[in-house]
């Protein structure tokens, strides 16, 4: 039988050709398994991102995992919404695409034209710190707010503008200025209002202010001191013989300046004149008036309507050209300053039986007076109108209830002080009130009221208005 390289015909081998292929293709296995181990080395195989966390977290390292292209652009689409969520300013029509870098586009105030931000900036408020503010917002700001050209054309607004209430004076051991009224971005620094020397004596006191001008009186010496706290400037005046003790005296200040363009509240170089006030021992009134142009008093004016004056002087209200002060016997004396006459009027009925009153400007511009009269809970507004026929009547205007007004509680009061009238500030409409040992400012227009700090045991106050430019940017 033949046999075909060891191999028998019928295909059987023998023991020993079996072992060696076995052991041929055992080799063979292992070489290829070796041959994949090295493969998985050098190429690792793509995993899940969980399979990757928790290999590393399995063997301690941090390896950098590869992420999926769809993993990348859903990061993508991520921040492309953070860019243009309504959190992040909205590109303007104009400016362009949002720059890469994350800046924000310029904000829609400083895209104005020039000339539109100039006429915007001109309706600034007249309170001291509008321009200081407003230069606070960017350099482009800054340079239109201290412009010389826009600071003359700012100013020439005034014509329309009412002047600030900047505080008031008050006696106290002396005279003190109070500037609780304002908030404190508008107070004017303490070391920039100007009081005399001499006005820390007891024996002066405030007769009136306007037009950036305060005049009081000293009543032992005498004398009269005008001065405007703003500037430092004052003047002393002697007080005519015919006014001598002991007669009491009103007094006011006002400004004298006859420039149709001139801006009242801004007098403190301006000319100015006083008016005095004062009773006979007859008890006829009598003024007298003096001009800084001329240094000189005029010549007394008297009427035959005998009055009788208040121990304290009541500051007088200016309505137009007439000048109006509050007498104790239910009367008014006005003092006509174009026809340099005067003359006693009786005041609506209820003044007798209450001190708390005072003049008051007429609401919407009417022509006439108005008297406020405080009996607390109510405030009344009392207005004086002339008929056709030349007739003359008091009527009742309104009354305002003040609980809700000035933000008191309805309560029984443990202890009863005087309500009265401090003080009113005739440019700009506002009456101040005392109730329960606290002072309160009441704007009659809108009547919305502040409840003023410091303000306990006042008898009297005299409010002081005037533009204040702050620092040297006048």
């Amino acid at each position: 039988m033949k046999t075909y390289h060891g191999v028998s015909p019928g295909g059987r081998r023998s023991r020993s050709q079996i072992g060696t292929s076995e052991e041929a293709a055992e080799m063979a296995g292992a070489r290829r398994s070796r041959r994949r181990s090295q493969i998985a080395v050098t190429r690792p195989s793509r995993r899940s991102r969980s399979q990757i966390g928790a290999s590393e977290e399995d063997d301690g390292l941090v390896r950098p995992g590869r992420r999926r292209r769809s993993q990348i652009g859903a990061s993508e689409d991520r921040r492309r919404r953070r860019r243009t969520s309504p959190e992040a300013p909205v590109p303007l029509p104009g400016d362009g695409d949002t720059p890469r870098n994350g800046r924000r586009p310029p904000a829609p105030c400083e895209s104005l034209p020039l000339d539109m931000l100039w006429e915007i900036l001109l309706l600034l408020p007249p309170q001291p710190s509008s321009r200081l503010l407003a230069s606070l917002v960017s350099r482009r700001w800054r340079g239109l707010a201290t412009d010389p050209n826009f600071i003359r054309q700012f100013q020439a607004r005034r014509r329309s503008w009412k002047p600030p209430l900047l505080g008031f004076f008050e006696r106290r051991r002396k005279i003190v200025f109070n500037q609780d009224i304002l908030h404190p971005p508008d107070r004017v620094p303490a070391e920039r209002i100007h009081i005399p020397f001499g006005m820390a004596s007891r024996g002066f006191e405030v007769l009136g202010c306007r037009g950036g001008r305060v005049l009081a009186l000293h009543r032992v010496l005498r004398q009269l001191i005008v001065f405007a706290p703003i500037t430092g400037e004052q003047r002393y005046l002697a007080v005519p013989a015919e006014f001598g003790p002991p007669s009491i005296l009103y007094g006011a200040v006002l400004c004298a300046a006859g420039e149709q363009d001139h801006v009242h509240g801004h007098c403190h170089c301006s000319p100015f004149k006083v008016v005095l006030v004062s009773h006979r021992r007859d008890h006829q009134p009598q003024a007298c008036v003096f001009s800084s142009e001329t240094d000189t008093w005029s010549n007394i004016i008297s009427t035959k309507y005998p009055c009788e004056l208040h121990g304290d002087s009541v500051p007088a209200t200016l309505i137009g050209n007439t000048l109006y002060w509050l007498l104790s016997c239910n009367a008014i004396f006005w003092f006509d300053l174009d026809m340099q006459s005067l003359a006693v009027i009786m005041g609506p009925p209820g003044m007798n039986e209450s001190g708390n009153y005072r003049i008051i400007k007429p609401e919407d511009g009417a022509d006439g007076l108005a008297i406020a009269i405080f009996l607390f809970p109510n405030l009344q507004i009392w207005q004086r109108v002339i008929n056709s026929q030349g007739i003359a009547t008091w009527f009742l205007r309104k009354t305002v209830e003040m609980h809700s007004t000035l933000g008191i509680p309805h309560q029984t009061r443990r202890k009863v002080w005087q309500d009265k009238v401090l003080g009113y500030d005739e440019d700009n409409d506002v009456i101040i009130l005392y109730v329960d040992d606290s002072a309160y400012m009441l704007e009659l227009k809108q009547m919305q009221s502040r409840k003023l700090n410091g303000t306990r045991s006042m008898k009297q106050c005299h409010p002081f208005t005037s533009f204040y430019p702050p620092g040297n940017s006048s």
